[in-house]
């Protein structure tokens, strides 16, 4: 069973203060059992000042995260966070590993080396892997995605790639035991007794146009044509100007793709068009699939967000959940961008230990409708992993 501790501060400059801040509220000498881990969750202010490694070197075991922009633990919400979840068990393993610097040449060779590292550390084959890729833009989130699914094979993944508050994406950073790389995936895998539950929402489904499209032509992320059309001329079909399908607000436009294997419809971003009129998604984009367009505003934010505290709140014996949330959610809600995070927290209140921040590309298993865990990647999504 894996216990949850989790602490925050705001001190981003006095480094003694935010230490005793973290250490105060775990209260380690009470709280911890055989085997830990901390997963870290900063704005990248707390990585420059040194506040994320000074934490990070006083805590007695591994730490592993991500940089973000807006975050919440404990009852505080804040764009300006530094929040630390400690998993802690008596039978539960923990193996952390960071990979080596990925490229568009070695990405698979690269996770899968640091995933077999990170299997060696284990008694036996892991339950859950908690996955943290960096975000990086060159790339995208797809080939890291893929790969660390193809790694892992049918065990479980859950987690985030890296963001930070800025529009060009500088200073996203991975952590481990608080050195912070833009380029490198960090990986905790757990064996043992790990039995957690997973939760995703995206747009509501009377968000979504009742007219589908099939993929004609496809290779991973990249989409040719839709009802053997090229993708500019798909979109001009869907009522689409030149000029909105040239234009950068096209990334808030979510896709849902169907893989008709029972499980959930799946949201992906569209992150760009060349001039032959092929698409570049989130993540895979399977031909034969089925994609219809969507919309997210505040109200849909905020009606899924009810939707996936709800199916939570059916669970008894929670000890503790960690929310990623996608950060163009937290665009989408406009000037009122906390509200997500204060909805999360007035309904979990006190009843179990929890950690929320905001997502460069969501990661969370779907079931399938032989009941069993598909890994998918995600865009638009709030997900949650459930201990």
């Amino acid at each position: 069973m894996i216990k949850m501790l989790t602490a925050y501060t705001e001190e981003i400059d006095e480094i003694d203060d935010a230490v005793n801040e973290i250490l105060e509220q775990l209260d380690l000498k009470n709280n911890l059992a055989a085997n830990s881990i901390g997963l870290i969750a900063c704005d990248p202010e707390f990585v420059q000042s040194g506040a994320a490694a000074a934490i990070s070197k006083k805590l007695p075991f591994d730490t592993a995260g991500i940089t973000t922009r807006a975050g919440a633990a404990r009852g505080v919400f804040s764009a300006l966070m530094f929040s630390v979840s400690v998993l802690t068990s008596d039978d539960v393993k923990f193996s952390v590993v960071r990979s080596r610097r990925i490229n568009s040449e070695n990405v698979d060779e690269v996770i899968y080396s640091a995933y077999t590292e990170g299997l060696e550390k284990l008694p036996g084959k892991p339950e859950l892997v908690l996955a943290y890729p960096p975000l990086i833009t060159t790339l995208g989130g797809y080939p890291m995605g893929n790969a660390i699914f193809r790694a892992a094979g049918n065990t479980p993944v859950f987690g985030t790639l890296s963001c930070s508050p800025f529009a060009d994406h500088r200073n996203n950073f991975t952590i481990l035991n608080g050195d912070a790389e833009k380029d490198s995936a960090v990986m905790v895998l757990l064996s043992g007794d790990v039995h957690p539950d997973f939760f995703m929402v995206s747009i509501p489904t009377h968000s979504l146009q009742k007219q589908y499209g099939i993929i004609t032509k496809s290779k991973g992320c990249h989409v040719h044509t839709v009802n053997d059309m090229d993708f500019t001329s798909y979109l001009e079909k869907q009522g689409f100007s030149e000029s909105n399908i040239n234009d950068d607000s096209m990334y808030l436009i979510p896709f849902m793709i169907n893989f008709g294997d029972g499980s959930l419809p799946i949201a992906r971003a569209l992150y760009s068009i060349n001039d032959k009129g092929d698409a570049v998604f989130g993540s895979e984009m399977p031909e034969g699939k089925t994609i219809s367009l969507g919309s997210l505003n505040y109200d849909g934010i905020m009606e899924t967000a009810g939707e996936l505290l709800r199916q939570i709140s059916s669970k008894k014996n929670i000890n503790g959940i960690l929310f990623y949330s996608c950060l163009v959610r937290h665009i989408l809600l406009g000037v009122k961008n906390d509200d997500e995070l204060k909805k999360i927290i007035h309904a979990i209140d006190d009843a179990a230990p929890y950690q929320i921040c905001y997502s460069g590309g969501e990661i969370c298993p779907v079931r399938n409708d032989s009941g069993e865990f598909v890994n998918r990647a995600h865009n638009y999504s709030l997900i949650a992993c459930v201990f």
